[in-house]
């Protein structure tokens, strides 16, 4: 944001502060009656709407995920722990994917609190924090290709 101080001609319908066009008008007003005008890399009204890039630079993405529920004791799940219906893959190879991510009822979980190997999923906690029996355990799984 870039503050200038000067007498500027108003260029927006929608004003803010002391400014005396601070209501709706249909065409701009002549001045404003304060020495402060903030220029941003934006327009104040209407939004424009940010441009997407060009095909050319998106990347393709494939996302899959594993899905158990907590028997509220163990702290190891392996893939014949997982729940057919909600899941669409097994404990994939931390090594074939570019990102992982552990959803504990929802949650987002620090990766300090797992450890991800081909076929289990170890939970590095105490057993006073094990979840709840029923709770949903989610490993996402996110690759990225280039091109």
């Amino acid at each position: 944001m870039i503050i200038k101080k000067s007498k500027q001609r108003c260029t927006s319908h929608y004003h803010q502060g002391n400014c005396k066009c601070s209501s709706k008008k249909s065409s701009p007003c002549s001045y404003c009656d304060h020495d402060i005008t903030i220029i941003n890399n934006f327009n104040c009204y209407p939004p424009i709407p940010p441009t997407p890039p060009p095909p050319s630079q998106v990347l393709n993405v494939e996302t899959s995920q594993y899905t158990a529920l907590s028997d509220g004791v163990k702290t190891i799940y392996t893939n014949q722990d997982k729940e057919p219906q909600f899941s669409t893959s097994d404990i994939l190879n931390p090594n074939d994917v570019s990102y992982i991510n552990l959803f504990i009822n929802g949650i987002l979980q620090p990766p300090t609190i797992y450890n991800v190997q081909p076929g289990t999923l170890t939970l590095l906690v105490g057993p006073s924090e094990v979840p709840r029996n029923g709770v949903p355990i989610i490993l996402q799984f996110i690759k990225i290709f280039s091109s």
